[in-house]
C-alpha cells in the first residue's frame, strides 16, 4: 500500500503568532489520541518559496485516507465516531483550526518511488 503525504499550508489569521500556533499543537493536538495508521507534524519552512511559513504534514496509507476521507475533504461515518469518542482531540484541532484561515490549501502526494 502506498503511503500518501497530504501537506498543508497554514495561513494563520491576523494577529496570531506563530508561537501561539505551535504552542498549541505542541500541548493540545500531539499528545490527544489519533487516528489509527495517521500521523501529523506541524513544520515550518527553511528554504525556498514558503521559507518560515508553517505546514500541517499528514503521513497515512492510501488504505487508511479512504477510510478517514473517502471522497477530498468529506470526513467518514469512522471518523466521526473517532472525534466523538475522542472530544479533547476534537477540540484541540477546533481551537488550531481557530488560528488559522479556512479552508487551507493542500495536496496529497502518494509515494511513487522510495
Amino acid at each position: 500500500m502506498a503511503r500518501v503525504l497530504s501537506l498543508h499550508e497554514i495561513e494563520l489569521r491576523p494577529g496570531v503568532d506563530p508561537a501561539e500556533f505551535e504552542q498549541v499543537f505542541a500541548a493540545e493536538v500531539a499528545p490527544a489520541p489519533t487516528l489509527p495508521g495517521f500521523k501529523a507534524s506541524l513544520v515550518r519552512g527553511d528554504r525556498g518559496a514558503r521559507a518560515g511559513k508553517i505546514h500541517l504534514l499528514l503521513e497515512m496509507d492510501e488504505e487508511t485516507r479512504a477510510r478517514y476521507f473517502p471522497i477530498p475533504d468529506e470526513f467518514s461515518e469512522e471518523l466521526r465516531r473517532f472525534m466523538e469518542q475522542h472530544p479533547d482531540t476534537d477540540a484541540a484541532w477546533d481551537r488550531l483550526n481557530a488560528l488559522t484561515v479556512q479552508p487551507n490549501t493542500y495536496n496529497d502526494y502518494v509515494v511513487v518511488v522510495e
